[in-house]
């Protein structure tokens, strides 16, 4: 009687496994690729899971790239794997203690740990996206600039853009962001933004040195 019991409690075990994995797995995960010491971009993985099986997706909210699909994925287990052809690029992690531990090789090999958005954190994705605008340096002269904000697992994390100076990813110390109010401030640039919401748009002051006015559009989909 043993040996049929043990054969059961096994099948069991297998049965279960699964579906837990799957449940585990399934969502939206965020993390902070550290590119250098200073720059960071938020790399995102989408898994849902159907009858027909899992799909994945990627998203680089700081790049404005999103639900991107790779050349190929993996998912077994409690284990994840990407890799794509065009961006050169690959991931491989397991799910540990609630994250997504892995390396991520795009170039050179970098650790990153991806954590599930909660509930609340899913709802901040609605402030998540590219917002561009034109710096009012004189009556003359203007400067592009991105503001790109990418919901983590610990809030926001935020950079700016400069494609005309050909800077990318700067990154932004400190972030607030309200309904009717938006601050950040940048120490690497020595600048600071403050602004409210008015006709679709932040219309605010950008201070680098001196005060220039600066009003953020988010880009149409």
């Amino acid at each position: 009687m043993q040996k049929p019991l043990l054969w059961f409690t096994l099948l069991l075990i297998v049965m279960l496994a699964t579906p837990l994995h799957a449940e585990q797995l399934t969502g939206k995960w965020r993390g902070k690729l550290q590119m250098t010491p200073q720059a960071a971009l938020t790399i995102g993985i989408n898994i849902s899971n159907a009858t027909e099986g899992y799909s994945l997706t990627i998203d680089s909210p700081n790049q404005t790239m999103f639900d991107y699909v790779p050349s190929q994925f993996k998912i077994e287990g409690n284990s994840v794997q990407f890799q794509d052809d065009k961006l050169n690029a690959s991931f491989n992690g397991t799910l540990q203690q609630g994250q997504l531990r892995g390396e991520f090789s795009q170039g050179k090999t970098i650790p990153l740990n991806l954590q599930k958005l909660d509930d609340t954190q899913l709802k901040l994705l609605e402030n998540e996206g590219s917002w561009f605008g034109d710096l009012v340096i004189n009556n003359s002269a203007r400067l592009p600039l991105v503001l790109n904000i990418a919901v983590a697992d610990q809030g926001y994390h935020v950079t700016l853009d400069s494609p005309k100076q050909q800077s990318f990813g700067i990154p932004v110390d400190k972030f607030n962001l309200t309904d009717n109010t938006m601050e950040f401030n940048s120490a690497i640039i020595n600048a600071s933004y403050s602004a409210t919401w008015q006709d679709d748009s932040w219309q605010g002051t950008f201070v680098q040195g001196s005060a220039m006015p600066l009003v953020l559009k988010k880009k149409p989909d």
